[in-house]
């Protein structure tokens, strides 16, 4: 687990390519919610010019070698010359990524991606030789030369790597190590496996036959009919399990992957391994596990909150995701850009004049098609460039929602690439998540203010509750999930599909009090682990729980006026990658060590559904 991840660590969250179809001018064509890649290359001939150029570039980076520890100097010439050259190739990632989402069936993008994915590899390889070498200066040495003036860019990475001395392994071993990375990764197999490969079943709903893909799932799993949900339910996690062999194989080598690695550079676990890479320490992923196990019973009285809303004796897990009441209304794109610029006013001028400049802009791919990339992301790895913004907009609240999570993660590019240098401008997914929750809790707040009647309030508190549940909750569950799946390899266990599936079943029992008979589970859920990617980004999940709990600080007191928690946290944005992403949030008033910021959150959730019963009690 060296840190020249720093280099390595280009942002693979990736969208879609404009088609020649695309309107005429680039203000049609963000009204339509298309977006055009241009602006990072003209033509696929660029892209194939730079790639020819970076590749050259990459293969002389070994030369710096000779020369790297002489002097602070060479030492910061070296440094950024490696910089532009992975600046070259995050541009060139970004392109190749954006370019295969839009239809992952299609053969000459997915060999782009192949392409640059093991050109990073290359680079990996060529500069294998920078943290031995400076590990072999010795920690005081890094320190003193990380205050020198020619150094300043560079001055978190050294203190850094100083830190992670003792996990560094030899030039060798760790050009090795970065030489393997292609092959030693399932998450692009698994995403062809779920995305293009897998037969979707087909069942009819409002007579008409409907496919039960991915996209297709999360817009019918929410539908009002229950007998609907129900049926959607059954065809879709009846197909995941067909797999459970195959998916089960994946995630067991990922999962060895990531032990063998902490192994290999002598971490206690993968766990304290995976935190490492980004300064957070093994506290906070234990805290927050605690601190939710010891809040099940807040997430139990919202489950029966929502079997009481929907009239239903007993509470099923395919009851999970439609609104505690109809909704209101539906939502276009353009709604989308006029909420969430309302909803966050509060973070001032110069976030709102950003925010402008990027939803008018064809930054935004919005609809699903054919072959696209299902979900939702942000990619701001172009540096030079401009953030672009991936979605599949269903007309409904969930995607204005995610309008203003991933345009959260656009703006906090924008601001970090604003004040940053290159070195410094890449933040970590532990305060990423912070902007982009931060922004949903913003909108909701302002949703429910400005609701005109109370079942439009209930509507909101709802869709607030359910925020709380799938982001909080939810993904506290997984990360436990994935501590325990982390932990039984380390322990020797084996990983098949079926016991993966039993471990996983056991942890949704319980989160959802199945004991207890707040909730019936379907035997078929136990299958609902291979369908989450992120299982395969190890220990990436766990950071959405704790950010809600920050976003939801922060967003409380900038509504409340807070001037300087406003400030504080839009300079926790602008500082990028510059410190720790767990020292950035302290400094702004956010422990996420402690327990104080998840008890904060139970604490927002319980007052909601206080709300909801006060609404309740009112209309009966």
């Amino acid at each position: 687990m060296a840190y020249s991840s720093r280099w390595l660590a280009i942002a693979l969250v990736s969208a879609g390519l404009v088609g020649a179809s695309l309107p005429a001018s680039a203000a049609d064509q963000a009204k339509a919610g298309q977006w055009d890649l241009t602006d990072l290359y003209g033509a696929p001939a660029g892209w194939q010019a730079a790639y020819e150029q970076t590749q050259s570039e990459i293969k002389a980076l070994p030369e710096l070698a000779e020369t790297l520890t002489e002097s602070p100097e060479q030492l910061a010439t070296a440094l950024n010359r490696i910089d532009g050259v992975h600046k070259r190739l995050a541009r060139l990632a970004t392109y190749a990524h954006l370019a295969a989402d839009v239809d992952l069936r299609a053969a000459d993008a997915q060999e782009r991606r192949g392409r640059v994915d093991r050109l990073q590899a290359d680079f990996g390889q060529a500069v294998g030789f920078v943290e031995p070498a400076l590990v072999a200066l010795g920690p005081d040495t890094l320190s003193a030369w990380a205050d020198k003036p020619a150094l300043a860019e560079h001055a978190y990475y050294l203190r850094h790597v100083a830190r992670e001395a003792p996990h560094t392994l030899s030039r060798e071993t760790e050009s090795a190590l970065a030489a393997l990375s292609p092959v030693a990764g399932q998450s692009d197999t698994f995403e062809l496996l779920s995305s293009a490969d897998i037969a979707w079943p087909h069942i009819t709903i409002d007579g008409q036959e409907r496919t039960i893909n991915q996209a297709s799932y999360t817009q019918w799993r929410a539908d009002g009919d229950r007998d609907t949900r129900k049926a959607v339910f059954k065809a879709f996690w009846s197909t995941y399990g067909q797999y459970e062999d195959t998916f089960g194989s994946l995630l067991n080598q990922a999962v060895y992957g990531h032990v063998i690695d902490a192994r290999l550079h002598h971490y206690d676990s993968a766990l304290a391994a995976a935190l490492a890479a980004d300064d957070i320490p093994v506290a906070v992923y234990h805290q927050l596990i605690d601190s939710v196990d010891a809040h099940l019973p807040t997430l139990h009285r919202y489950l029966k909150l929502r079997a009481k809303l929907l009239g239903v004796d007993q509470l099923h897990y395919y009851d999970i995701y439609p609104p505690l009441v109809a909704a209101p209304r539906d939502y276009d794109l353009a709604d989308a850009r006029s909420l969430v610029k309302a909803a966050t006013a509060p973070l001032g001028p110069a976030y709102q004049k950003r925010l402008a400049m990027a939803t008018q802009a064809p930054w935004t791919s919005a609809y699903p098609a054919p072959g696209k990339r299902p979900g939702a992301y942000m990619n701001g790895s172009a540096y030079e460039v401009h953030p672009y913004v991936l979605m599949n907009f269903q007309g409904d609240y969930e995607s204005v929602s995610t309008y203003a999570h991933e345009w959260g993660h656009g703006v906090h590019s924008m601001l970090a690439n604003a004040a940053q240098p290159y070195a410094t401008a890449d933040y970590p997914i532990f305060t990423a998540e912070v902007a982009s929750t931060t922004n949903e809790a913003l909108l909701i707040d302002h949703m429910i203010e400005n609701a005109a009647s109370p079942d439009e309030k209930l509507f909101y508190i709802g869709q607030a509750l359910e925020s709380l549940r799938g982001t909080f909750f939810r993904q506290a569950q997984f990360a436990e999930f994935e501590l325990a799946l982390h932990e039984a390899a380390e322990a020797g266990q084996s990983l098949s599909g079926q016991r993966i599936s039993a471990m996983y079943q056991d942890i949704l029992n319980r989160y959802y009090g199945v004991a207890d008979g707040v909730t019936a589970i379907d035997e078929r859920m136990a299958y609902e682990w291979a369908y989450v990617p992120h299982f395969y980004y190890n220990f990436y999940v766990y950071q959405y729980a704790t950010s809600i709990a920050a976003g939801e600080y922060f967003a409380s007191r900038i509504r409340a006026g807070d001037t300087n928690t406003r400030d504080a946290y839009l300079a926790a944005l602008a500082a990028g990658g510059s410190a720790s992403g767990y020292d950035i949030l302290k400094n702004a008033g956010v422990d996420l060590a402690t327990a104080k910021p998840y008890d904060q959150l139970v604490a927002r959730m319980n007052a909601l559904m206080d709300q909801a019963e006060t609404i309740l009690a009112r209309q009966n």
